[in-house]
């Protein structure tokens, strides 16, 4: 590669150059004005300089020149001011400097010209006044196409020189396309400036040493003959002409003006120029050819012939249209020069066999295509351009009132025409050219193409099968068509027999297509050989023709036809045909089944796949994956909850960098040894405590089990996380509770012990109370002491209450003694608090079936709940209302309130908001299950910061059915041992209705 940097550069750097210079010039010629022009084309003669030909509607018409006149001096003046002295003439160029360099466009000139009659006699001198020179035609289309294919000649050299190997023969073939590209797309502009002057030299010696260059490379490459090996030197003497001529296209272009010698030898040089361009490229097809003959190597045979078709229709059209023509003396026409012009594209085409020596392109390929497009640009695009010019001409003729915005809009829908019809157009070309190259082989290949694309492009077997069939069809004209398949399983009636049989799989003009028994064993225990014949199937216009087909020796399918659709047999192109089909049939068949197959089998896997994934998933234990090292490779979502994983970072998660220190201490105690993570048996660890990566507790039981792959290789571990934290929370509280309870029975112990003292207090009390007057002083004491004596014995009698288990008797009770109660039990744990009580009974309310004892339990729950949400103080609101045969309760409190995310789950049992040892999470949970029980509903309503609100909705006795197999009890009301019944006034008595503030 280091090799060819030096010449890339250089290429890259001259490609560059030329092409922006090449720019500059075109520019420099689309601004500069065109010379003047009159019209006649000057020929020098014996007799003078003779018009040759005469434009028609030029200037030199309309003065009545006409051809034959011979021109003998130029007057330039304007009258009446004293003329100047005629300026003789006698060169073709003489005229054209003149008209540059005095009249210019749109200027007056008389010519004093001299006819001849036809016996040559002189009819004497007459002058020919022109008036207004129109300016030359342009040829600016035409600049633009040879730009065109210039630009593709350098393209081809660039391509060539990137793909050769051969540094020295690339570059060579560069200089060949640079050198065309300047000849082609450099041209003078007329200012004949500094500039302008180079470029004109460029282009005229361009094409002087592009002819022995080219010359030379046909010579030389790809193989030089010994003759010219033996005598290097000869090569080089075919560029002394080339030398020559460049030195005196010099010598005119910058010495001209001083030697009107020099510029008399303009013509010459022409001459000489395009003999000695015909001469080289002549010189090179005859080399070429000459080479085609000699060459015995097959590859280098094909090159040429390449070589040699590339230059016959690049040089042929050239000499046709243009060598001739001027050699006859007859100037060419823009068209002419097009035609000549455009098919020189094919000589470097052509000679880019470097590229096909080393296989990097087909040559074949390119010229047919190349060819295809460059006989239809010509033959749209030239046809078209054409049309559109007569057509304009003749509008204009015709019509001269037509506006020229019609006929411009015409010439774009004539233009769009021809652009619509290139493709059409260029794809028949495409294919009478095919034709011409490949013959009676052109069907063939083309069905070949059109089956292979067809059967490359399918993979399902119905659409396969559909293919072939449809494919067949048109290639043989068959209606009639099945195709079989080898069936392994094997029939109950022919089970004796192991032979597969052949099933049909596809049928066209068939019902129940099926093979003859001697057909289908010739085929099955014979083998697939050739293709056989049903004579019974030709009389009887079935199934006749049979191909079996065979890939790496296995019979695939066997294709069966019928007769053609005239019912005509098959030709033995027919079946030559077919036979060479059936092996690529069988691989396409073949690769389908196989495609089936390995699509099913993917497709299972797939499900596999997604079924261990979901079990994996759907376990709530985490689970992770690692290798020998520690490194994480899989784990599922619940480890990701459990340890609450951000993304992982690029290098991945392991170990030590997830876990703690102390954790993994563990792990490798448990493992043992120093093996890592290489795991040989299984290894558990119970109630491990430690914390998560976002600092919460865990309390985990961890199970490391080996993992090993299909070989039965340890491939690392497999770790198991069950998140035991709940279950031991649970385990505690349960703890807690039956502790609880013991403490509930000591109380209630304690309780019913208090009693026994409190009646004597009670019963002395009164006593004392029925001794003293109204008036004693001390009575007032005395009453005191009864009252809180009463007091204490309805607290104990409460807690009592609150604490028996019984059975679950279900009776009337009255809701608001009930209600009463629970507020007394609370009283010394609303006392410190900020909540103030309100309460709304709404009259009198009916008893409602129940089990006072149950509902005190779930009135507690409830305030106590709607204690801890006002942290800082509130209000507690207990209002109950009758609505047709039941009774609510609302507890309502202006608290933190409960989200709305996590409402549905406030039943759910062991489920609390509440720090740990603060709460159960039981206390709903039971309380909804009593209101259930009593056939009741409870309803909550709560918004964040605006307080809570649960209502309990209890049936009124008189409606409520007992439960069944509950046992239903009359409610006996039995008075304190130690208070009569006068004083056994009810709670709600004692309790003022409305705000009460609780003593602190």
């Amino acid at each position: 590669m280091a090799s060819r940097s030096s010449p890339t550069w250089f290429v890259v750097v001259v490609s560059l150059g030329i092409t922006l210079l090449g720019l500059l010039n075109l520019m420099d010629r689309a601004v500069q004005p065109p010379p003047a022009d009159d019209g006649v084309r000057w020929r020098a003669t014996p007799q003078g300089l003779m018009a040759e030909s005469v434009r028609a509607g030029s200037s030199a018409e309309r003065a009545g020149v006409i051809r034959g006149d011979v021109l003998r001096a130029v007057i330039v003046g304007t009258p009446p001011q004293d003329p100047p002295e005629p300026l003789a003439v006698t060169k073709e160029w003489h005229v054209q400097y003149y008209l540059d360099e005095y009249v210019h466009v749109g200027g007056n000139v008389i010519y004093l010209v001299e006819r001849y009659n036809p016996l040559g006699l002189s009819l004497g001198l007459w002058q020919a006044e022109l008036c207004h020179l129109e300016p030359q035609p342009s040829r600016f289309w035409f600049e633009v196409y040879a730009a065109f294919v210039g630009a593709l000649y350098l393209l081809i050299g660039l391509v060539v020189f990137t793909k050769h190997e051969q540094v020295s023969q690339a570059l060579h073939f560069f200089a060949i396309c640079a050198l065309s590209f300047i000849y082609l797309v450099w041209n003078t502009s007329g200012a004949l400036t500094t500039f302008d002057t180079f470029i004109l030299w460029a282009d005229r010696v361009s094409l002087i040493v592009l002819c022995p260059t080219f010359l030379h490379f046909c010579a030389t490459f790809p193989l030089r003959s010994a003759w010219l090996e033996r005598r290097r030197r000869l090569i080089w003497l075919m560029y002394g002409p080339a030398v020559v001529l460049a030195l005196f296209e010099t010598l005119h272009l910058f010495l001209g003006r001083y030697s009107t010698w020099l510029l008399d030898l303009r013509p010459t040089l022409d001459e000489l120029t395009l003999i000695h361009f015909a001469v080289a490229f002549a010189a090179a097809l005859s080399v070429v050819t000459v080479t085609f003959f000699q060459t015995e190597t097959p590859l280098l045979r094909q090159q040429m012939k390449w070589m040699v078709v590339g230059l016959t229709l690049g040089i042929v059209p050239w000499l046709a249209f243009y060598g001739a023509p001027v050699v006859a003396g007859v100037e060419p026409t823009p068209v002419m020069e097009a035609l000549a012009l455009g098919p020189t594209v094919f000589i470097p085409l052509s000679f880019g066999y470097a590229i096909v020596r080393y296989r990097l392109m087909d040559v074949d390929v390119i010229v047919r295509r190349s060819l295809t497009y460059a006989l239809a640009t010509f033959g749209v695009v030239m046809i078209f351009m054409l049309g559109v010019v007569k057509m304009a001409d003749w509008i204009r003729e015709t019509y001269p009132a037509v506006p020229p915005v019609t006929t411009t809009f015409l010439q774009v829908v004539v233009l769009s025409g021809g652009a619509m019809l290139y493709a059409p157009f260029k794809n028949w070309l495409q294919e009478r050219i095919d034709r011409i190259f490949y013959g009676a082989r052109y069907d063939t290949r083309l069905g070949l193409a059109d089956f292979g694309r067809a059967m490359a492009t399918t993979t399902a077997l119905p659409e396969l099968l559909s293919a072939i069939a449809r494919k067949l069809s048109d290639a043989v004209s068959v209606t009639d068509l099945a195709i079989f398949l080898p069936d392994t399983a094997t029939p109950p009636e022919d089970a004796a027999r192991d032979t597969p049989h052949l099933r049909p799989v596809f049928a066209s003009g068939l019902t129940s297509p099926a093979i003859p028994a001697h057909i289908e064993q010739h085929i099955l225990q014979a083998g697939p050989r050739g293709y056989l014949v049903d004579e019974a199937g030709l009389a009887g216009g079935d199934l006749a023709y049979y191909f079996p087909c065979v890939a790496r020796g296995r019979l695939v399918a066997v294709i069966a036809l019928g007769k053609t659709v005239e019912r005509t047999l098959l030709t033995s192109e027919d079946t030559e045909l077919l036979r060479g089909l059936a092996p690529y049939m069988a691989v396409a068949i073949e690769n389908s089944l196989f495609y089936e197959r390995e699509r099913a089998r993917v497709e299972e896997l797939a499900r596999l796949k997604e079924f261990n994934e979901n079990i994996i998933e759907s376990i709530n234990v985490g689970i992770v994956v690692i290798d020998c090292r520690g490194q994480l490779t899989t784990w599922n979502s619940t480890f990701e909850k459990l340890f609450a994983l951000p993304p992982p970072p690029p290098e991945g998660w392991t170990m030590e960098t997830l876990f703690d220190p102390d954790l993994l201490c563990m792990m490798h105690g448990v493992i043992g040894g120093n093996a890592g993570w290489q795991i040989t048996d299984t290894r558990t660890i119970y109630r491990c405590r430690t914390q998560g990566r976002d600092g919460q507790s865990l309390v985990l039981n961890i199970t490391l089990l080996p993992l090993q792959t299909r070989a039965l290789t340890d491939g690392g571990a497999l770790i198991c996380f069950e998140d035991m934290t709940i279950r031991v929370r649970l385990e505690e509280q349960l703890r807690e509770a039956d502790k609880l309870s013991s403490i509930g029975l000591l109380a209630a112990g304690v309780a019913h012990e208090v009693n026994t003292p409190l009646a004597g207090i009670s019963s002395y009390t009164q006593m004392l109370l029925a001794e003293c007057s109204d008036q004693d002083p001390r009575r007032s004491i005395l009453e005191k002491i009864r009252r809180q004596t009463l007091r204490a014995s309805d607290i104990v009698n409460n807690l009592l209450n609150f604490s028996r288990t019984g059975n679950s008797t279900f009776a009337p009770v009255d809701l608001a003694t009930i209600l009463d109660d629970t507020i007394q039990l609370l009283e010394t744990h609303l006392r410190g608090t900020a909540i103030q009580i309100h309460k709304d009974y709404g009259g009198t309310l009916p008893p409602v079936w129940g089990h006072a004892s149950k509902l005190q339990q779930v009135f507690m729950n409830l305030m106590l709940n709607a204690r801890d949400a006002m942290p800082h103080g509130g209000v507690l609101t207990i209002t109950t209302a009758v609505q047709g045969n039941a009774v609510t309760i609302a507890v309502s409190d202006t608290g933190v309130g409960i989200p709305a995310e996590i409402i549905h789950r406030i039943y759910d049992p062991f489920f609390t908001t509440k720090e740990v040892g603060h709460g159960t999470g039981l206390g709903l949970a039971v309380s909804y299950g009593i209101v259930q029980e009593h056939g009741g509903h409870v309803f909550v309503e709560s918004a964040p910061g605006q307080g809570t609100t649960f209502r309990v909705k209890l049936p009124v006795a008189s409606t409520q059915i007992a439960p069944q197999g509950v046992p239903q009890a009359v409610p006996q009301v039995a008075p304190s041992p130690f208070v009569t019944a006068p004083e056994a006034d009810s709670v709600a008595a004692r309790v003022p209705a409305g705000v009460t503030s609780l003593p602190r």
